[in-house]
């Protein structure tokens, strides 16, 4: 949580916290230094919150509207997005990436082959002297990938999409669910998320499927397990169960056949599950980090 103000102890500020609460605001109350210090969990409410603040600090008559559970019409209650709609300066990371995937979507006429693909695939068949038939042969030729020192193969086809809806879909919620987690968690969090998710999920649909791949789906998929656990501590984190129910629904139908029959393709099915599964695994151990280590503080 992020200090906002400190005020004196004498300062009564139960009428205030209660009002907060009521609003959705999440905050703490502590004491500090023979202060009271007032802490947000989302900074972003910080200036209505202080404007308040000095309101219910210096007008009597403001906490008396406030204990009587009454609005003003100068005191609007905090207005809350279903989903951070995010800019480049909220969430530069956000923008780098959806923009890479544009222009390798254009670079490489949205997956249509030859080596421009290829430069983006996680292992380059043409590099590796292996049988890539089977898993064992596989596993062989993404060592040899990576014994050329072709690290960045490991997370080059999150860029690649193969049609319009592809690249629409993916990027449209990871600008929703990868921008709330760089706007309200910082850079690194987005940033180490993408990395443990897509070797995880990169390298899962290579041993499963093959080498033929891509698309920012098992990020997007990591995003919807993180959200998922993140809104298990924090309420008011965008993560609607039917969103997730979706996500499930659809990662069950591309184990079917119906994906196919309906023109869009065979799904990269691992790349999905271990995408959800290390999302879900990396967001327990965040969570469950943090909270063990704000106990022993």
């Amino acid at each position: 949580m992020k200090e906002i103000s400190r005020l004196p102890l004498d300062q009564d500020l139960s009428t205030l916290s209660s009002w907060l609460r009521s609003q959705g605001v999440i905050h703490k109350i502590i004491e500090s230094d023979g202060e009271q210090v007032l802490l947000l969990a989302d900074e972003g409410y910080a200036p209505k919150v202080l404007e308040i603040l000095d309101a219910y600090v210096n007008n009597p008559t403001m906490r008396e509207h406030l204990a009587q559970g009454q609005r003003q019409s100068a005191i609007k209650p905090v207005s809350v997005a279903a989903y951070d709609r995010v800019t480049p300066k909220q969430a530069p990371l956000v923008f780098i990436v959806i923009a890479l995937c544009v222009l390798v979507a254009w670079f490489t006429n949205l997956g249509e082959g030859g080596p421009s693909l290829r430069a983006f695939l996680i292992v380059n068949p043409f590099d590796v002297n292996v049988d890539i038939s089977s898993m064992q042969g596989r596993w062989e030729a993404l060592l040899a990938t990576l014994y050329l020192g072709d690290y960045w193969r490991l997370l080059t086809p999150d860029l690649l999409h193969f049609s319009v809806l592809h690249i629409t879909f993916n990027l449209l919620m990871f600008w929703v669910l990868g921008g709330q987690l760089e706007h309200r968690r910082g850079t690194w969090s987005l940033l180490s998320l993408i990395l443990v998710v897509s070797i995880a999920s990169n390298v899962a649909q290579l041993l499963d499927g093959g080498y033929l791949f891509g698309g920012l789906s098992g990020v997007v998929y990591g995003l919807f397990g993180y959200c998922w656990v993140w809104a298990r501590y924090e309420p008011r984190v965008f993560m609607p169960d039917a969103l997730f129910r979706f996500a499930l629904i659809w990662l069950i139908i591309g184990y079917t056949p119906l994906t196919e029959w309906v023109g869009l393709g065979r799904m990269a099915n691992s790349a999905h599950l271990y995408g959800l599964l290390s999302g879900l695994i990396w967001a327990w151990l965040v969570f469950s980090l943090g909270r063990y280590r704000s106990k022993l503080s």
